[in-house]
This record gives structure tokens, C-alpha cells and sequence, in this order.
């Protein structure tokens, strides 16, 4: 399984117009994986973090009249609700789900929202709640996941991210456990050393995971890349988003 996040501020730079095209052609991409009979875990988001500036949320949504980001928020609400309907109807128009035989399985809402829920109070539970049936009210017909989330709905599949999550535990026994982002790096700072994790230390990781109930695991990186332009976010993140990944961002393998 290929996972990818979905970047907002890439596919909308300005507000109601949409970019899908070269480096931003995500359905080029979704047919690619499934080309290769492989299946694709597709994490909207639109918040992604990723070390991306602004998290991947396009900069025209700041002067956006009364919106607070990531809270229960009318304006901000209304933009997050109109992109991702934008790229699941983008999805089913091409036929890029499972069940019509595409390549994806699995979509992601929002992004480590857990790790800052508490700043936010009682509009930050109002927030996760409407974002959850938001996403299940698409009727993609595939699960849904929130990644580092402990109050995630019953309807939605909260997830680790760690280098360790032999001992995570869904919020239900009805739930998989699922390691989205299995971190085999870093991202790496202006004079700073480069992280380092040894493959030894991964492997041990890994298997007793699945030893101990997980079913699902992703290298997060398993390809490098690049930050390009002013995407890099802060503070003093280098452009290279290599993360000690397996293969680098020049398709590039250690020897």
C-alpha cells in the first residue's frame, strides 16, 4: 500500500480555483499505484503537517473574515468541508475507490489533531466530532481514520504514529490496530545533524507490533523528498525532506 497526503494549499492556491495538473495531478498519481497493483491510503487532511509551511493549508484561508483554524469555526468549517468534498467527488468521478475497482482502501481526516486538541477546550471535542461525520457523511464507502487521536467516533479508526506503537491500543475492541506513521527518521534543521535510525532498531519495532495485534504498518518515509520553493515550514526545517528513508529523494538506495 502507497500512503500520500493530500495537499491543500498545492491544489488550491487561490479560492475556488483548483490545480491538478503536473507535479498536483493526484488522480495521474492514484491510477499510477493502482497501475502497479498496489493500493493507496489517501489522507486529505487538509491539515497535514508534513513539515509543510502553514501545515499544507493555503494562505488565502488566513483573510478569510472570522476563521480560526482547526476549531469549531463556521468559516473554517466551510472551506475544510468544501475541499475534501472537492477531492472525493474527484475520486468517485474517476472511479478510484475500491469498490469501484481503484486502488484506494483507506482515507485520513485531519492530522495529529490529538496533539493539540486540549489548547482548543470543548470547541476542539465539537471540532473532531463534526469533522468525523463530515467525512462519513461523503459516503466514500471505505474507513476513515484520524491518525494520534484517543476521542476519535466509533465510525472513524484512531491510529499511532510513533517509532514505537508495539503498545497502542484502538479506542475499540471493534477497531484495528494500525500504525500510520511508522518514523524512520527525521526531518532535519539548518546546522543541524542529520537523524539517524538504525534499520536494526525498525525491524525489532516492526515485528513486535505485529506480535502484539497490529495489522496494518507504514514507513513514514519510505520514499524522501522535497520541499520545494517556500513549502518548507519552520523553524529552520532544510529543503530536503530525505527523513533517512529507505530510498532518498533521488531514488537513490545506501548501498
Amino acid at each position: 500500500m502507497i500512503q500520500t497526503y493530500v495537499f491543500w494549499n498545492g491544489h488550491e492556491p487561490v479560492r475556488g480555483q483548483y490545480n491538478f495538473e503536473g507535479r498536483y495531478d493526484v488522480v495521474k498519481f492514484v491510477k499510477l499505484v493502482g497501475s502497479n497493483g498496489l493500493y493507496l491510503h489517501l489522507r486529505i487532511g487538509p491539515y497535514v503537517c508534513a513539515e509543510w509551511n502553514f501545515g499544507g493549508l493555503p494562505v488565502w484561508l488566513r483573510d478569510v473574515p472570522g476563521i480560526e483554524f482547526r476549531t469549531d469555526n463556521a468559516p473554517f468549517k466551510e472551506a475544510m468541508q468544501c475541499f475534501v468534498t472537492k477531492i472525493v467527488d474527484l475520486m468517485r468521478e474517476e472511479n478510484l475507490f475500491s469498490w469501484q475497482g481503484g486502488p484506494i482502501i483507506m482515507m485520513q481526516i485531519e492530522n495529529e489533531y490529538g496533539d493539540v486538541e486540549r489548547k482548543y477546550g470543548q470547541r476542539g471535542k465539537e471540532y473532531v466530532k463534526w469533522a468525523a461525520k463530515m467525512a462519513v457523511g461523503l459516503h466514500t464507502g471505505i474507513p476513515w481514520v484520524m491518525c494520534k487521536q484517543t476521542d476519535a467516533p466509533y465510525d472513524i479508526i484512531n491510529t499511532c504514529n510513533g517509532y514505537y506503537c508495539d503498545g497502542f491500543k484502538a479506542n475499540s475492541k471493534n477497531k484495528p490496530i494500525l500504525w500510520t506513521e511508522d518514523w524512520d527518521g527525521w526531518y532535519a534543521k539548518w546546522g543541524g545533524r542529520l537523524p539517524h535510525r538504525p534499520v536494526e532498531d525498525l525491524a525489532f519495532a516492526i515485528a513486535r507490533f505485529f506480535e502484539r495485534g497490529g495489522c496494518f504498518q507504514n514507513y513514514y518515509m519510505y520514499f524522501g523528498g522535497t520541499n520545494f520553493g517556500r513549502t518548507s515550514g519552520g523553524p529552520f526545517y532544510i529543503t530536503s525532506y530525505d527523513y533517512d528513508a529507505p530510498i532518498d529523494e533521488y531514488g537513490r538506495s545506501p548501498e
